[in-house]
């Protein structure tokens, strides 16, 4: 009787070496020119080389091969779980290294290390005084303009009251002047009206003795 060939298990390819550890990338080094005072703490330039290290892509432990294919836990292997736990480790260790070397330098590192310690607060220093000083000086500008502009528009705003008063005034004066001379043409009108009856009724008056129209007491 033939037996079938025994099938192993797929499993994901992870790099690993003898010693089951994991593979660290070379360290890059950065600039330290484009670095902002205000850049996260501890800087680049009082941390050590772990700063710089890249930290390996994360692998999923039940992830499909290639060609892409369902998820399946019978996928999950032990060398995934591995790597990312080395991972993890060497995330805390970067970490953690990185702020030691910051502070400890204050206190255990040589004249050197502690002159550059301190030199990067008081650069820290100097220009959190050179940026309040320059937003005090915004804000006295700030505050300036916005009197300036206050006062101009109080300026505006009497000016355009004592325009509007003196259009009223004006009005007024016109409708005043306008209703006066109406009142003197109908007053100018009915006296003319009254001297044209009375010549008219002392020439009936003149043929008739009689007041038959009763204008005359």
């Amino acid at each position: 009787m033939t037996s079938l060939p025994k099938i192993t298990p797929a499993s994901t390819p992870v790099p690993l070496t003898r010693s089951r550890t994991c593979s660290l990338p070379q360290p890059i080094r950065r600039s330290h020119t484009s670095v902002s005072v205000y850049g996260p703490y501890p800087p680049a330039n009082l941390s050590n080389q772990w700063d710089y290290i890249q930290t390996p892509a994360r692998i999923n432990p039940i992830g499909p091969l290639l060609p892409r294919k369902r998820i399946n836990d019978s996928w999950e292997t032990i060398p995934q779980h591995y790597h990312n736990d080395c991972r993890r480790i060497l995330m805390q260790q970067r970490e953690h290294e990185r702020y030691h070397s910051a502070w400890s330098k204050a206190f255990y590192g040589n004249p050197a290390e502690r002159e550059s310690y301190n030199k990067h607060f008081r650069e820290v220093l100097k220009q959190q005084m050179t940026d309040q000083d320059l937003w005090k000086r915004r804000h006295q500008v700030d505050k300036v303009q916005e009197s300036e502009r206050a006062v101009e528009y109080d300026r505006q705003c009497l000016q355009k009251d004592s325009e509007d008063q003196n259009n009223k005034f004006s009005y007024l004066k016109r409708f005043r002047d306008d209703n006066k001379m109406l009142m003197e043409k109908q007053w100018d009108l009915l006296k003319q009206k009254r001297t044209v009856e009375n010549l008219y009724d002392r020439e009936i008056m003149r043929y008739n003795p009689i007041n038959w129209s009763c204008t005359l007491k």
